[in-house]
């Protein structure tokens, strides 16, 4: 079921960061490719459940992010990895 943009807004208004995260093989260690997302989830302060999005909800708000943080890490053979995102300072009511 998706998420109406404006609901992920204003999660995202109130502190709120959307987390992503990914799984490849190690090999990929140091490629410069862009990996896509294997899931994201919209964390809130002070909640202790997260939402769950898709792809498509991600993609209706990502114009107005900027990925503030990026992690990776090899386990055995598997690569895993992601970013949180921010609503970007200079994203007004548009």
């Amino acid at each position: 079921m998706r998420i109406p943009e404006q609901v992920i807004l204003s999660a995202l208004q109130k502190g709120a960061c959307i987390k992503t995260f990914y799984r490849a093989s190690a090999r990929a260690t140091g490629s410069a490719v862009r990996r896509i997302p294997d899931g994201y989830v919209l964390e809130s302060p002070g909640e202790r459940n997260e939402v769950i999005l898709s792809h498509a909800d991600f993609q209706s708000v990502e114009k107005r992010l900027a990925e503030t943080e990026t992690w990776e890490q090899s386990v055995g053979i598997t690569l895993f990895g992601g970013s949180t995102w921010t609503l970007r300072p200079d994203t007004g009511d548009e």
